[in-house]
């Protein structure tokens, strides 16, 4: 009884190490979500014709609809605001001149039927035709609020299973051959 509760033990501590990575890392990489990465992502994938490969395909595709929805339904544009089609060299702005379009059009106000409500007004910038807001505090909100349920569920497990791993070691000093 004594070698097996002993093997328990050592099992358990190995776990609670990897459950102290775990809940260190959830913590440490909520930070991870910059508007730097997102930005990156935005201007690399967004509207790629030309992907390398077929998986690269799937994920220029996804990031598509996801950008066109989220600028959509929260009525904001890029990362930080339009400015970032502009400012940065991306595969939208390499098929799209300035001119003819400085940032995608779900970027511009649109009315009920998902039409914009002045496309020249939002070609050329002017305010209330175009979503001048950015897209970051409506990403980040929800993705920084997940890591630290992961974090806060991780820490609780720990401290449980400390208190486990305590008594459990106490029975064992009690345990006579």
């Amino acid at each position: 009884l004594k070698s097996r509760l002993w093997n328990y033990i050592i099992l358990m501590l190995v776990t609670y190490g990897f459950e102290v990575a775990s809940c260190i890392t959830a913590a440490t990489h909520r930070d991870f979500f910059t508007p730097n990465l997102f930005l990156k992502q935005m201007l690399e994938k967004y509207q790629n014709p030309e992907p390398a490969n077929n998986d690269d395909k799937w994920m220029s595709e996804g990031v598509t609809r996801t950008w066109d929805r989220l600028m959509l339904q929260n009525q904001c544009c890029g990362v930080n605001g339009p400015s970032d089609w502009q400012n940065y060299m991306s595969v939208f702005r390499s098929r799209n001149s300035d001119s003819e379009f400085p940032w995608p059009r779900q970027c511009c106000v649109m009315d009920v039927q998902g039409i914009p409500i002045n496309l020249d007004g939002c070609k050329l910038g002017v305010s209330g035709y175009y979503n001048n807001k950015g897209c970051y505090d409506i990403i980040s909100g929800p993705m920084n609020r997940h890591a630290w349920g992961v974090a806060w569920f991780g820490f609780a497990i720990l401290c449980w299973t400390f208190w486990v791993l305590i008594c459990t070691m106490f029975y064992w000093s009690r345990i006579e051959y």
